[in-house]
């Protein structure tokens, strides 16, 4: 009877210390990968963050430097739209694409109402005045800048997997 009963014994301490082996290195293996992602999903949320108040932040001073802007503070924009440039250019590896060609959109009528603007401010041209008010109606209507901010913040959401985070 021992002779059935050891070899019995014996497998189930062998399986028993192996399936723990396994399971403590699997265990770490996915600790490992946790650290990792929530160290790069921590990051992606940084980005986006900062990519959100630069984008709004621009908006403000472009709106200010309508109505009292002068040459000294275009400087100040145009470094702001510079350093918005540097940062979205640095963290190109985090965003897709698409987010990358919305984000080169959206500098783009950052420049061109800051140009309208400065022209205006600068040189007093009346011939100015039209591409004046033309990016003064931009930024009031907020159209251009709306429809790309919206599609930043959906992949923002889409890439995070917070689509559904207030709906119950």
């Amino acid at each position: 009877m021992l002779k059935i009963i050891l070899p019995a014994i014996l497998t189930i301490v062998g399986n028993l210390i192996f399936y723990l082996w396994i399971k403590g290195r699997v265990d770490k293996s996915i600790e490992k990968q946790k650290t990792a992602y929530s160290g790069i999903f921590k990051e992606k949320i940084d980005i986006y963050r900062e990519l959100l108040r630069k984008t709004y932040s621009i908006k403000k001073e472009l709106n200010r430097f309508r109505y009292v802007g002068t040459k000294e503070e275009g400087a100040e924009i145009m470094q702001n739209i510079n350093d918005y440039i540097q940062f979205y250019s640095i963290n190109q590896p985090f965003l897709s694409d698409s987010m990358l060609s919305d984000l080169k959109v959206l500098r783009a009528e950052f420049q061109d109402i800051f140009d309208n603007f400065y022209l205006h401010i600068s040189n007093k041209d009346p011939k100015d005045l039209t591409n004046f008010f033309n990016a003064g109606n931009k930024l009031r209507t907020n159209k251009p800048f709306e429809e790309i901010e919206n599609r930043l913040i959906k992949e923002m959401k889409d890439d995070l997997r917070i689509k559904d985070f207030n709906k119950k």
